[in-house]
């Protein structure tokens, strides 16, 4: 055997033994690797949770502030969707004045939803107008058409979660831009 052919097995032997520690060290270490399906036509079975989401206020220095929603979504994280919730009431849009829910929860929204980890809830406002303290009003506008709230929950099947958000306008954005920009305090106070 010369020189070369002696270098190439030593080469080969090394790499297998190398192989064989990082394979036993993975082994050792417990790390779990996901499964994998060979299934070409998986059946997936569809769990659902119930998701309640109630509104509050904080308290401001303005006599009304009255929003029109149209819309509610979550966003699901596991498949980066947005899934249209239904409002309390059947309606198409929620017309309430913010204000009037200080201290005081109104259901905004009851749905059944498919289970997993969602982490925002989106709310179209459709319009937005104030009454301030001296009697002006002005209608306002929200930038982006909507407001995002991030908030992590999880739905799990056959169960209940409520989350509560509790929204405390931004008076001085309101005064000098007339832009609605609200603060939001958004908690699980009810999670399986």
């Amino acid at each position: 055997m010369n020189n070369e052919e002696r270098k190439i097995g030593i080469y080969a032997l090394s790499g297998i033994l190398m192989a064989s520690l990082i394979i036993g060290g993975i082994f050792v270490s417990g790390i779990q690797f996901p499964s994998f399906s060979m299934d070409i036509f998986p059946t997936a079975e569809v769990h659902i949770g119930t998701l309640i989401v109630l509104l509050k206020d904080a308290p401001v220095d303005l006599r009304h502030l009255n929003l029109t929603i149209d819309n509610l979504a979550v966003h699901n994280v596991e498949n980066e969707t947005w899934i249209d919730i239904p409002f309390a009431n059947g309606t198409e849009e929620v017309y309430f004045d913010l204000l009037t829910l200080e201290n005081v929860t109104m259901p905004l929204s009851i749905a059944d939803i498919p289970t997993g980890n969602y982490t925002k809830i989106r709310m179209e406002v459709k319009t937005a107008n104030a009454t301030f303290s001296d009697g002006d009003t002005a209608d306002l506008t929200v930038p982006p058409g909507h407001i995002d709230i991030k908030i992590h929950f999880e739905i799990k099947s056959n169960n209940t979660t409520v989350l509560l958000i509790d929204i405390e306008a931004d008076l001085v954005k309101i005064s000098h831009s007339l832009n609605l920009n609200p603060q939001f305090e958004a908690n699980v106070i009810h999670q399986p």
